[in-house]
């Protein structure tokens, strides 16, 4: 999937004067110098009479770097532009705003922004610029702009660590945002391509050495209240790629830990606050659990924990108890209980320990100085103690971005995940996860996240590793890349093009599916490879240049359009929030649509889409009194649609065909549809 871009700028609008980092005479030389650089890339209104600025100094890849933030202000502060430029360099960010709503359907095409963003480009960066390819023009359903991404390329080579992402609004066809990322970086040194080895040695090798992984994924559907489970392949390592001259695998580079536990083991950071997928009971429901048999006291509760747990000793007071019911497991109740530096869950039927989490100022204190090692026997050996069958059916997963925490390049405590596995292979929403501090060598975090009565689907008719890589292979595209490797240096690689670490891929049938198991439902609008030269091409792609589209890459502007899908287009920016059931209640309670009035599948008449045009447009009373409307098509109308189809002539959105005819009960193909729906949406 192509990544998404947010081109929000990082820093926050500056709403208070700052001291600049800059002293003496230099700063205000500095300063000056700044906000020429922007008033040369863009335009700044008399208007914005509130200026403010800061300035500061920061360390990237070794060497000091210093900035300016400048903001301009309207004086009710209605619109202001942010910008962020190098001391005595380049534009490196810039946001502008304003409260300005905007209607209809915009008028600036992909094509035609892109010629802005390029333009844009050159000014800010050019010293950058004519090296970088426009490599993405994303429009988002729901968006007012565009965006386009710029990487830099050297050897005919992409660098993913240098690229501009420009916004531009659909509107007014201005830069909303602009952001450049590696301006510091050098590039002169990077290697030569001579000597890489083949794209198809490259593929093998990554086959070879990382290659896709099947695993066991769960979803929960809220509505049905119902766990599922799913198999999927996905790569293996989004942080390893094939060095392009050994075929040797070598880590990408990564400045910032993860201070979590394990996606999919959860839960580690339970509070007597917050307790995931846990619902406190009512006093009503408590009094119903009190005649359920088998289920462990509260004091029976807290003795477990005071048993099992060495961190929660006896002179630790309770502070806070609730029995609560598992969201997804509803016939399980689990006690949690607070005590004054420490927090613990356990299972009300069965007396387990499931989680706790200790965080007295002495539990970081000690000199056992645990190596990684020792840490780990520890962890193994309360985990067998604990859960002796789930760590059985558990095995141990390494990643150097979880497996330790830091502070200030100092290990403090190791963390240990560990997934459950089933038909041979990993199910990446169960398993354990278990923290150890260092210094004190007690064991702060403990979570076993274990699901019981869950059906598991067979995978033994899996797609091979390799059909697997193939097909994932058509959206990440693996080719050369200059990348940051090991500790920051630079090097040559072959790695996906487009960001493939979350795609999940059904091992059956070969299909992308979602995080839900369902089908993937992409964010982005699709590319029409069916309407060159059609009679409706450029009223679809303003539609499309607007958030309005059909789902695939087909528009198949003849054919019939249905119910369900000439409705989703209509709602395009906001459709995808909803299933057709959910999608249906809306269109019943904006008034659209009638009770029992769903035919999903039915082919829509023209009669019906007026009705629904004019409903769109909050005419649907009006449209309801037929008899104070003439007719203004040369045939029949119906009298139940004859006041819908005379507002939708008067208001242009159907005019009829070379005859005048309304031609109510004909079927509306998929181009009719777009031209009716590019009509209604241009009424004011």
């Amino acid at each position: 999937m192509k990544k998404i871009i947010s081109i929000m700028i990082a820093i926050s609008l500056i709403l208070s004067t700052a001291i600049p980092a800059f002293a003496g005479t230099d700063a205000g030389k500095g300063l000056e110098q700044a906000i020429g650089i922007v008033k040369n890339v863009v335009s700044i209104s008399s208007d914005y009479k509130d200026f403010q600025y800061s300035s500061s100094e920061y360390e990237e890849n070794g060497k000091s770097v210093s900035v300016w933030y400048l903001n301009w202000y309207t004086e009710d502060y209605s619109a202001g532009i942010s910008a962020t430029v190098e001391d005595g360099g380049y534009l490196i960010s810039y946001y502008s705003y304003t409260d300005q709503e905007n209607t209809g359907l915009g008028t600036v095409s992909k094509d035609a922004g892109a010629k802005t963003a390029v333009a844009f480009l050159a000014k800010a960066r050019p010293d950058f610029s004519s090296s970088m390819k426009l490599t993405e023009k994303t429009s988002y359903s729901g968006s007012d702009r565009n965006t386009y991404v710029f990487d830099l390329y050297k050897n005919d080579v992409k660098v993913n660590y240098i690229n501009a992402y420009v916004d531009v609004n659909k509107y007014t066809g201005q830069v909303n945002s602009f952001n450049f990322q590696g301006s510091d970086e050098a590039v002169a040194g990077l290697e030569s391509t001579d000597g890489v080895i083949g794209l198809d040695a490259a593929k093998a090798a990554y086959l070879e050495k990382l290659g896709m992984e099947l695993q066991y994924h769960s979803t929960f559907d809220y509505d049905t209240k119902t766990l599922s489970i799913f198999s999927a392949y996905s790569p293996v390592s989004s942080d390893k790629v094939i060095d392009s001259k050994t075929g040797q695998i070598v880590n990408l580079y990564n400045d910032y830990r993860y201070y979590g536990d394990m996606g999919g083991a959860g839960g580690m950071y339970k509070t007597s606050e917050s307790v995931t997928q846990e619902t406190e009971l009512t006093k009503e429901e408590l009094e119903a659990v009190d005649n359920l048999s088998g289920l462990i006291t509260k004091a029976k509760a807290e003795s477990i924990l005071r048993g099992k747990v060495p961190g929660i000793t006896s002179k630790m007071k309770v502070t806070s108890s609730s029995l609560s019911k598992n969201y997804v497991d509803t016939s399980k109740y689990v006690w949690q209980i607070g005590f004054d530096g420490a927090y613990g869950v356990v299972n009300a039927s069965t007396g387990d320990l499931e989680s706790f989490y200790i965080y007295t100022e002495d539990s970081s204190d000690g000199s056992a100085n645990l190596s990684e090692e020792r840490a780990k026997t520890k962890a193994e050996t309360f985990m067998k103690q604990i859960a002796p069958e789930q760590f059985e059916q558990s095995a141990y997963y390494e990643n150097p971005y979880y497996s330790i925490y830091t502070e200030d390049e100092d290990v403090t405590d190791y963390s240990f995940n560990y997934y459950r596995q089933v038909n041979g292979i990993k199910f990446v929403d169960n398993g354990f996860t278990v923290i150890v501090n260092k210094a004190s060598g007690l064991i702060t975090h403990y979570d076993c996240n274990w699901y019981n009565q869950v059906e598991f689907p067979s995978v033994e008719k899996a797609i091979s590793s390799e059909v697997a890589f193939d097909k994932i292979n058509q959206t990440g595209e693996m080719g050369l890349v200059y990348t940051k490797i090991n500790e920051g240096e630079t090097g040559l690689v072959y790695d996906f093009s487009t960001y493939v670490g979350d795609y999940l891929l059904d091992p059956i049938n070969g299909t992308r599916i979602g995080w839900d198991g369902k089908p993937y439902q992409s964010t982005e609008l699709p590319e029409y490879n069916d309407i060159s030269g059609h009679w409706a091409e450029a009223t679809i792609l303003k539609l499309l240049d607007n958030g309005y589209y059909l789902e695939g890459d087909s528009f198949k502007p003849k054919e019939n359009i249905t119910q369900m899908a000439f409705l989703r287009y209509l709602y395009s920016p906001i459709q995808g929030y909803y299933n057709d059931e959910e999608f249906y209640d809306l269109l019943i309670s904006d008034k659209i649509l009638d009770k029992g009035a769903a035919m999903p599948n039915g082919m829509l008449s023209r009669q019906e889409a007026a009705k629904y045009l004019v409903r769109y447009l909050g005419q649907g009373k009006s449209g309801e009194h037929w008899e104070i409307f003439v007719n203004p098509f040369q045939d029949k109308v119906t009298d139940a649609y004859r006041g819908y189809a005379a507002i939708s002539y008067g208001l242009e959105i159907i005019q009829g065909d070379k005859n005048g005819r309304f031609n109510g009960t004909n079927a509306v193909t998929r181009a009719e549809a777009a031209t009716m729906i590019y009509n209604t949406l241009q009424v004011q």
